[in-house]
């Protein structure tokens, strides 16, 4: 049996609220995201369609880094999660959030497959390193699918499934919690 785990020795996912909008956006926006409507939209819609929302902390400053997200289940049994980091540690802290949030997923509901999405077809970025090839698989590629900073983008569909998480997941996040 999975634990939903929320803290490494690192950082500490906190659940975030409508309190929260405001600093989730002010993370957004620094990050650049695409598609971001107006503030008072944003703060309005909050939350809307996520099973979890995360604000993301560093342990040893408290200081607010992330959004880390989980989509409403699919009927299917699919969710989808989006891991946001700003400043200058965002890659370090990148594989200890993902791990978190997967695993959160995981042991919350009774999903199959936890996607994520990202521009580049490297998973590297999400920080689980070797273990990344054990866990992280590639899905679909969505050509030219969205548009930011002045050009189109591909967007890359990369899946975790529940036995490759229970095999290799709960021993790579055991290393961090």
């Amino acid at each position: 049996m999975l634990f939903p785990h929320t803290e490494t020795g690192r950082v500490a996912l906190r659940p975030a609220g409508p309190q929260d909008a405001t600093e989730a956006y002010r993370i957004l926006f620094q990050l650049g995201a695409a598609g971001l409507p107006v503030l008072d939209t944003f703060v309005e819609n909050f939350g809307e369609g996520l099973s979890a929302c995360f604000l993301v902390h560093r342990k040893d400053t408290d200081e607010v880094v992330g959004l880390s997200t989980v989509s409403t289940a699919t009927p299917a049994g699919h969710v989808q999660v989006e891991v946001h980091l700003a400043g200058p540690e965002a890659a370090a802290l990148a594989g200890d959030v993902h791990a978190l949030t997967v695993n959160f997923a995981f042991a919350m509901w009774r999903v199959r497959k936890v996607y994520v999405h990202r521009t580049s077809p490297d998973t590297g970025a999400l920080g689980f390193g070797a273990a990344g090839a054990d866990l992280v698989r590639p899905e679909a590629v969505l050509p030219d699918h969205t548009y930011f900073h002045g050009r189109l983008w591909d967007v890359h569909i990369f899946a975790v499934h529940r036995d490759d998480w229970n095999t290799h997941g709960v021993a790579l996040l055991k290393q961090s919690v």
